[in-house]
């Protein structure tokens, strides 16, 4: 009788267990993503590289404000 470490007790072990014994198609996380919608995702994303392109703008504008400030 043993205590049972040998089961798979997340979701990364019991896939593994599934790919193993052949399961592959039918395993299924017991918490899938909340939201599939990938338009939404997508629009996110979009919206997250520009904001992060804005900031990159902003820091290398301030960056040669420094360096024409030290040249003065």
């Amino acid at each position: 009788m043993g205590s049972g470490s040998t089961r798979p007790n997340n979701a990364d072990d019991k896939m593994f267990a599934a790919i193993e014994r052949g399961d592959r198609g039918e395993f299924k996380d017991r918490k899938p993503p909340k939201n599939n919608n990938t338009k939404v995702i997508k629009a996110k994303e979009a919206i997250s590289k520009k904001s992060q392109e804005k900031t990159e703008k902003l820091k290398a504008l301030r960056l040669a404000a420094e360096k024409e400030r030290k040249e003065k």
